[in-house]
């Protein structure tokens, strides 16, 4: 028998039961839907890493079934069997007090069918996501009725827009036993690859110093690759492309604002094959380097390498343009060159635009999963200063670029401005700013007829270079 709070679950099912008809009107919860999702993973507990794709504690509506399922994810985590029985006995009362056991036993009894359990998720996922919306638009509401100027507002509900949008289904918070079950599995996965010999996490740049500084790039990290013109930050971000889809066997993307898709392959198949740029434009690569240019065609016509070329387009249909190729190719990587050709959206002027910009790519970078790499251009600043190597106050327009970026490379070419150099063919990737990585700089040979980046000699030293010594200096016999 089941005693009078399991009934009165009863009662509430058959009214939710009674008022779910689509259309307008409906609630934003459907208790029903969340009961029958509950209800297959109670029943066949193989679909559970397949259902909760997406899904979170918050993402249901009423408390009991949060807590159910968190259960479920925990016994999960931990090999537990998993059934109406065992989660019941796990959470032992429910929130207000009832017993679990008997509330289990409900939802198994009233799930009407295990094959439907799919849809039963995505009607979960949706109805979050409406009360969603209801909340925007309750403080949309309250951002048009406060006293910021009208663009101020604007930008405030299109960055509370963007939220919804890469936030779908999840909650700003959590609680600390969610997120432990997912964060052991990525400690373990650590621990293996250390077992192993694999020290990079995330993926190769191309350049082996690089990867050991960085431990490779990591999904939902914002890069900025900055440099004065001429310094080589496409050819470095093209380089990471390339190694990720042609060496890697990964999915890459190159959106790029500056040039079309056939100077991007232009400068691709140059720098996968050591083929001369030069030669490929005037059309005598094919008689000098006919064997190279081959091989490098048939790489990356192999290779997860994608193209597009949209000048003048906004961070809304860049995020747009990845959403949609995630969805039909895969994506693992993200480069977009470069910002300050985006075309802004709001703002009153380009600052703000420049850090809407920003932040929009950071939350791509987090809700694709994947490291996004954004070109950006420096301000003449650096050009002013003796020592001309940039630092983060350097880039153009917007310290909110520094603010959202996870790691900034800065490329520095000394020959660029001193022609006598001692540097010569020698590349400084300066990493300005790295959250949880070491800040210092990593040389690379630059190659640029190639329109490439590779490591330096394994004998390679650095130049010593004669310092202006004082008078002072010189009369003791010291260097400064």
């Amino acid at each position: 028998m089941l005693d009078s709070n399991v009934i009165s679950y009863q009662a509430a099912l058959d009214e939710s039961l009674q008022n779910s008809e689509i259309g307008a009107g409906r609630e934003p919860y459907s208790l029903e839907a969340e009961h029958g999702l509950l209800g297959a993973m109670l029943q066949r507990p193989e679909l559970i890493d397949i259902l909760s794709d997406d899904l979170m504690p918050a993402t249901f509506y009423f408390h009991e079934n949060a807590e159910i399922y968190r259960a479920i994810v925990a016994l999960r985590a931990a090999g537990k069997a998993i059934d109406f029985l065992t989660v019941g006995e796990h959470i032992g009362e429910m929130p207000n007090g009832d017993r679990a056991l008997g509330y289990c036993a409900l939802i198994v009894r009233n799930t009407p069918s295990v094959a439907n359990a799919h849809t039963y998720a995505s009607i979960v996922r949706e109805r979050a996501l409406e009360r969603q919306l209801q909340a925007f638009g309750a403080k949309a509401v309250d951002i048009a009725h406060g006293d910021q100027d009208t663009q101020a507002k604007v930008v405030a509900i299109q960055a509370a827009a963007l939220a919804i949008d890469s936030g779908a289904g999840s909650d700003e918070v959590v609680k600390a036993a969610d997120v432990m079950a997912r964060q052991v599995e990525v400690w373990q996965e650590r621990y293996d690859r250390h077992t192993r010999g694999e020290t990079l996490i995330g993926l190769s740049t191309g350049l082996t110093d690089l990867d050991e500084k960085l431990g490779g790039l990591q999904p939902e990290q914002l890069i900025i690759v900055a440099g004065r013109p001429a310094m080589g930050k496409t050819t470095l971000a093209m380089g990471m492309a390339l190694s990720v889809a042609c060496q890697q066997k990964r999915a890459a993307l190159i959106i790029s604002l500056e040039m079309s898709d056939g100077q991007l392959l232009d400068r691709a198949t140059a720098s996968e094959g050591r083929v001369p740029l030069s030669l490929i434009k005037n059309g005598t690569a094919c008689e000098s380097h006919g064997h190279q240019l081959a091989v490098a065609a048939d790489r990356i016509h192999k290779a997860n390498l994608f193209f597009t070329d949209r000048p003048g387009a906004t961070m809304n249909r860049i995020r747009s343009i990845a959403r949609r190729h995630k969805l039909r190719h895969g994506l693992d990587f993200l480069m977009i060159d470069y910002l300050q050709l985006v075309e802004g959206e709001g703002g009153p002027n380009r600052v703000d635009q420049v850090s809407g910009m920003s932040r929009g790519a950071k939350l791509l970078a987090r809700e694709l999963k994947i490291p996004v790499v954004l070109l950006s251009q420096l301000s003449r600043k650096c050009e002013e200063r003796p020592n001309k190597r940039p630092i983060p106050s350097d880039l153009r327009e917007s310290g909110a670029i520094e603010q959202d970026a996870d790691v900034i490379l800065f490329v520095y070419r000394d020959e660029v401005y001193n022609e006598h150099s001692e540097s010569k063919g020698i590349a400084e990737i300066i990493i300005g700013k790295g959250r949880d990585v070491e800040t210092g700089t990593v040389r690379a040979s630059f190659l640029g007829q190639f329109n490439r980046f590779e490591d330096l000699a394994q004998k390679w030293k650095e130049p010593i270079v004669d310092r202006p010594r004082t008078l002072a200096a010189r009369f003791h016999g010291r260097v400064e």
